[in-house]
């Protein structure tokens, strides 16, 4: 998932739905929950969500708050310390002998405006997903499914997608081949139902506002403050409502880590998480919170246009890349924090069992190796596209979000000093930052990104030709195959030797230059029950409680 840190609905109209809310709202007293009394959680937000239409959604904000709102075939959570998928609107599955037909079986349940729950539903969200029109930037995430790639190329029509609906409580998937992560696949935004007579109503304005989306999950968007708040309110009608025991969810857009800090300690919020050693440490100091330390299988990274020059050279690419130092950004600007990046993957990233990193090394210390002076390597580039063949008087843009345009000038200044090249910065917000991304509107930026299961196949998927989850122009026929070949093999050894080839291709045509692994720090108020954050999913608020 995408997210713009470095991690970074509607309500239906029925008299179920509005009785509840008004029920909820009406005693409702933020931050009280003795016995009898409301539960309200409190927490922060980094980033304004692009939308709930989470078909045409990449960044992590969106696919968080969907999670609240519509519920997938199955759910991740935590026990004894590993992540496993449990029945959510499916109840029950069978897989077939040689993994590729998957038969759901679905819960009699029903979506907050009363209407039932239908295996149609999970065909019409899935095909919307990888139907060419909807221009999906998640579509890479369901490519398994049988057909889809004709489909994605215009080949063949998403109804003859490998994806059936024999009654209202059975859903039947077919997939190109076994995939061992299917089931967490499965809780992804990418496999969520949704509803056609919705869709259509709203339009291009699904999902848009707090009045233009249906859900079938444990809470109700209640009310929508863009770039300021989200309230949810719990769905009588979820087919767990007996086991949530918030009544109210409230989010609050705090991009500054000071200003969520502050709010954090004087109980203004009830969980926080940072990314910084200096607010972590003021925290610590203070006390009496439950703290967690997480690796996060999260890459930050630059990326470029390379639909035009000068980024339209694989050299000019890596130039930029290998400019970076990557052990000064994890000393000077996370202050020790965010581990150097010498590959793609994160290290919280395995592969059947093993941890990748181990298995494929370090990429980008062997193109370090090669290319010692990173300067010369850009002039060359230059060269071969006609251009001047000094860098200094080479000029750049640099999209940036407003929210980190420290990490924006420090980027300006070392490109400046190390391949002589002037940065020109450009920060906008981040729906804007996002929308630019998509249509190929920008030189260079940078952002992260977080993976949604722990198999290389979510984060290797992303670069095949026609996925639009990070649009950068780039193609690699050998990297396409290489990937294919991984994503449909059972054995260890062959998956272990084609990731590792196909990122060691990605890295050294400079096609993103990846340079910090993610740490994070979650805070949380004593009195705040059952929170465990999962390290690939988005955290679903439906096992929380507060308890004072």
């Amino acid at each position: 998932m995408m997210k713009y840190r470095v991690k970074r609905m509607t309500v239906s109209s029925s008299a179920a739905w509005a009785l509840s809310f008004c029920l909820v709202l009406s005693s409702v007293f933020a931050g009280t929950a003795w016995a009898g009394e409301p539960q309200v959680l409190r927490i922060p937000i980094d980033e304004e969500p692009d939308s709930f239409n989470v078909a045409r959604v990449s960044d992590y904000y969106s696919a968080m708050v969907a999670s609240q709102v519509i519920e997938g075939l199955t759910g991740i959570v935590v026990r004894d310390g590993r992540e496993v998928a449990v029945p959510a609107c499916a109840e029950s599955w069978e897989t077939s002998e040689d993994g590729l037909t998957w038969t759901f079986r679905l819960r009699e349940m029903k979506w907050a405006d009363g209407e039932p729950l239908r295996a149609s539903d999970f065909v019409y969200g899935i095909s919307r997903v990888l139907d060419p029109a909807t221009a999906s930037p998640i579509s890479g995430k369901v490519r398994f499914i049988k057909n889809a790639g004709d489909v994605l190329l215009g080949k063949k029509q998403p109804s003859e997608l490998g994806l059936e609906a024999p009654d209202d409580r059975t859903f039947v998937v077919r997939l190109e081949h076994p995939v061992p992560y299917l089931l967490q696949s499965a809780a992804g935004t990418a496999m969520f139902p949704a509803r056609r007579d919705v869709v259509e109503k709203f339009g291009d304005a699904y999902g848009t506002d707090a009045d233009k989306v249906v859900g079938c999950g444990p809470f109700n968007l209640a009310d929508w403050v863009h770039n300021s708040s989200i309230a949810f309110v719990k769905n009588p009608l979820y087919w767990d409502a007996d086991n949530v025991k918030l009544d109210r969810l409230e989010m609050k857009v705090v991009a500054e880590e000071s200003a969520k800090v502050g709010d954090f300690e004087n109980g203004g919020l009830d969980l926080v998480s940072i990314y910084s050693v200096e607010w972590a440490k003021k925290l610590d100091e203070k006390g009496g919170y439950v703290k967690n330390v997480v690796a996060m299988p999260e890459t930050k990274y630059v990326f470029f246009n390379q639909t035009v020059p000068p980024f339209s050279s694989p050299k000019v690419r890596l130039a930029f890349s290998l400019a970076l130092d990557r052990e000064e950004i994890y000393r000077d600007v996370s202050l020790g924090l965010d581990p150097a990046a010498w590959g793609w993957l994160p290290p919280a990233m395995g592969l059947d069992g093993e941890n990748f990193r181990k298995l494929a090394g370090d990429p980008i210390k062997d193109l370090a190796a090669a290319h010692p002076d990173p300067r010369a390597l850009l002039a060359e580039g230059l060269k071969e596209l006609g251009m001047s063949e000094a860098p200094e008087g080479l000029k750049i843009v640099l999209m940036c979000h407003n929210a980190t345009r420290d990490f924006a000038e420090y980027l300006q200044q070392a490109y400046k000093t190390r391949l002589g090249v002037d940065l020109e910065l450009d920060p906008v917000e981040w729906p804007v930052f996002q929308e630019r991304n998509r249509n190929l509107d920008y030189q260079m930026g940078y952002k992260s990104y977080y993976a949604d299961f722990n198999d290389p196949s979510s984060m290797m998927d992303l670069w095949i030709t026609g996925t639009r989850t990070i649009p950068t122009g780039w193609s690699n026929e050998r990297y396409d195959a290489l990937v294919r070949e991984a994503g449909q093999s059972a054995d260890k050894a062959l998956r272990a030797k084609d990731y590792a080839e196909a990122e060691r291709i990605l890295l050294e045509e400079g096609t993103i230059a990846p340079y910090a692994y993610s740490t994070g720090f979650d805070y949380v108020h004593p009195y705040v029950k059952g929170y465990a954050a999962p390290t690939f999913t988005a955290m679903l608020y439906k096992t929380v409680s507060v308890e004072r």
